[in-house]
């Protein structure tokens, strides 16, 4: 690994640390660098136990693209596939980051930084694409709660 420079600046108006990476192009040591930092910011949220061919995983949050119910039994759809979950939809929001996820049905709750757009031209609903290019869809009556947290988002409230 080359040298990394490494500045702290001391802002008295800054209440939450601000973290930027400048560099020519994003390599494998700027996710690398990335990875380890939303590490440390989020040790206080567990990893998720996901199940697949009989085999048990841990699942970083950051990793979650949304977690839903599908024919009676709660899933997790990551990066890396779909995992089952042996937990209830309400037992793992307890566990999610209520910064980085957000209830958008009875059924699933979704990870909004895994969101790429939402769809707003159905009147009453949302439709949601994900980075991986996977949709879903919002139940209208979570479509003024997915507003509320856009507009947080806008203005800054919540990072």
């Amino acid at each position: 690994m080359k040298d990394i420079d490494i500045t702290v600046r001391i802002d008295p108006d800054c209440h939450d640390p601000v973290i930027l990476i400048r560099t020519d192009r994003k390599t494998q040591e700027v996710e690398n660098i990335i990875h380890a930092i939303e590490n440390c910011v989020e040790s206080r949220y567990p990893l998720i136990v996901g199940y697949r061919d009989n085999r048990m995983e841990l699942l970083s949050q950051r990793d979650i693209i949304r977690v839903f119910v599908e024919s009676r039994k709660v899933q997790i759809s990551t990066e890396k596939g779909i995992f089952e979950s042996h937990k209830s939809l309400s037992y793992l929001e307890q566990l999610l980051n209520p910064e980085r996820f957000i209830r958008i049905s009875r059924f699933e709750i979704v990870n909004i930084r895994k969101i790429e757009s939402f769809d707003f031209s159905i009147a009453g609903t949302v439709r949601i694409r994900f980075d991986d290019g996977t949709m879903t869809w919002a139940a209208r009556r979570y479509v003024r709660q997915i507003q509320q947290v856009l507009e947080r988002i806008e203005t800054g409230e919540e990072e």
